[in-house]
C-alpha cells in the first residue's frame, strides 16, 4: 500500500503560556509516546490480539461489508476524537454505509487512536473497544455513526462511560446483547486488538486522519475535501476510480 499524503488532522493549538508550560505539556506527551512503547515492547513484535467476529487478523480493521469480485474495496481510516473525521463522516457517512449495505462496496473501518497521546487522554482507544464490542452484536456501523454524532465540540473532551453505554442502546443493542456489551467495554475486552489497529496502519503508512483508500489507493486531497463539503461526492469519486 502506498504511502498516503500529508495527515489531515486538525492542528493543535499552540499554548500561549510561558515556557515552563509548553515544556510540561511535551513532557507528558513524551511520557505516553514511552508507556505504549513500552506496552506494544512487553507484548511483543507480532499483530496477533483476537478482535470480534469481523474483525480482520493482525489489526487489519473491522469489516462492514464483504464484496462480490470487480466491487470497489474501500478502507476508511479514523480517529474518533479527529474533528476532520466527524466532518467526513457528518456529510459523507450516510452515503458510504448505503453504498456499503447495497453491495457497491465493500468496506473496511480502521479506528485508530493516536489522538489519545495527542490530547492526553484515553477516549479514542476506549471508544473504539466500545465499537469493538458492538460489534458482537453485529452492531459496529449503527456504533459507529452514534459516537461521531456525538462528538464534543471541543477536541479532546471525550465521552464518559455512561455515553458510550448510550451509544450502544442508539445501535439497537438490548437486554441480553446491552449487557454483555456493558461486560466488554469495563473489562476492555479488545484493548490489544486497539493497539493492533494503530500499530499495522503506522507500519502501512497511515499517520493521520481521516483516509479512504479505493482498492488500495489514497484518495487525493480534493477528493476527500469533496467528501468533506459535498454528500453526493462519494459516489461521484467512486465512479472516477473504477
Amino acid at each position: 500500500m502506498p504511502r498516503p499524503p500529508a495527515p489531515k488532522v486538525s492542528p493543535q493549538p499552540v499554548p500561549s503560556g510561558p515556557p515552563i508550560a509548553l515544556i510540561g505539556g511535551v513532557a507528558v506527551a513524551l511520557v505516553a509516546v514511552v508507556a505504549l512503547l513500552v506496552y506494544l515492547a512487553t507484548r511483543g513484535d507480532g499483530l496477533d490480539a483476537a478482535g470480534p467476529a469481523n474483525a480482520l487478523p493482525e489489526g487489519g480493521g473491522v469489516v462492514v461489508a464483504g464484496a462480490a469480485e470487480g466491487v470497489p474495496q474501500v478502507h476508511l481510516y479514523e480517529d474518533f476524537q479527529c474533528p476532520g473525521c466527524g466532518v467526513l463522516e457528518e456529510v459523507s457517512g450516510a452515503a458510504i454505509i448505503a453504498a456499503a449495505d447495497s453491495g457497491e462496496i465493500g468496506l473496511t473501518v480502521t479506528m485508530m487512536s493516536f489522538l489519545d497521546g495527542t490530547l492526553g487522554n484515553d477516549s479514542s482507544g476506549r471508544a473504539t473497544n466500545a465499537a469493538l464490542c458492538a460489534d458482537d452484536a453485529g452492531a459496529f456501523a449503527g456504533y459507529h455513526g452514534a459516537v461521531f454524532a456525538a462528538q464534543p465540540e471541543q477536541e479532546g473532551t471525550g465521552w464518559t462511560d455512561e455515553q458510550l453505554v448510550g451509544f450502544a442502546e442508539a445501535a439497537g443493542l438490548q437486554d441480553g446483547e446491552l449487557e454483555s456489551f456493558r461486560t466488554c467495554m469495563t473489562q476492555g475486552t479488545y484493548t490489544d486488538y486497539v493497539a493492533d489497529m494503530q500499530e499495522r496502519a503506522n507500519r502501512e503508512g497511515v499517520s493521520g486522519s481521516p483516509y479512504v483508500f479505493v482498492d488500495g489507493e489514497a484518495l487525493a486531497d480534493e477528493d476527500m475535501f469533496a467528501m468533506q463539503q459535498d454528500p453526493t461526492a462519494f459516489e461521484q469519486i467512486l465512479q472516477a476510480n473504477r
